[in-house]
């Protein structure tokens, strides 16, 4: 008898594992990189654009294993840049909801790490810069806040890695964001510098 409830907490424990998804600590971010240069060093957060000109933040993704959307809202600090235009960036470019007031971004086909890359770029924004320094924000959509769904359906929440700066330095968002992000092998040397 032993054996038998033994064998159903094992199965129930499984069940309730996979049941949680594939993405427990997936991060997401703003940036203005260059994306036909997409290694961790291109993610730069800080823009200094000439005044009244065009430029695009993106919106991405990374520590994840497998997602199909992602839910969330964009943030545009007041005078800074005229309505943003966006376009999602993943297959199908379907999104529901408008990004200023709450978009779920959706993908046709599951987009995994092992064959995307460690990071995906998934929308991207288009921006008039009026000369008046801001931030570039992803907050919390409000009905799926920071949902990021997987290619089996099931529902994890990302946390803000990092936000865009145009004209100043980002705010820190969430500092229990960084843990696992990878730092670029050119500036280790430089980092443990600091420690000798």
């Amino acid at each position: 008898m032993r054996h038998i409830v033994a064998v159903l907490l094992v199965v129930v424990l499984a069940v309730g594992v996979s049941a949680a998804g594939q993405n427990p600590d997936c991060k997401v971010f703003v940036t203005f990189a260059d994306t036909s240069a997409m290694n961790y060093a291109a993610l730069t957060n800080r823009l200094d654009p000439a005044a009244y000109t065009a430029f695009d933040a993106y919106f991405g993704i990374l520590d994840y294993y497998c997602f199909t959307a992602v839910s969330f809202k964009v943030g545009v600090t007041a005078g800074m840049s005229s309505p943003g235009a966006y376009d999602n960036l993943m297959p199908s470019g379907l999104y529901i909801g408008g990004f200023e007031e709450g978009t779920t971004a959706v993908s046709s086909e599951a987009l995994y790490s092992a064959t995307e890359g460690p990071f995906y770029l998934f929308a991207v924004g288009h921006y008039f810069y009026l000369d008046s320094p801001g931030e570039i924000k992803i907050l919390d959509h409000p009905d799926f806040p920071r949902w990021v769904v997987d290619g089996e359906d099931h529902t994890n929440y990302y946390c803000v890695w990092r936000n865009g700066g145009v004209g100043m330095d980002a705010a820190v968002v969430e500092e229990e964001c960084f843990g696992d992000v990878p730092v670029e092998a050119s500036s280790w040397g430089v980092i443990k510098s600091l420690y000798r």
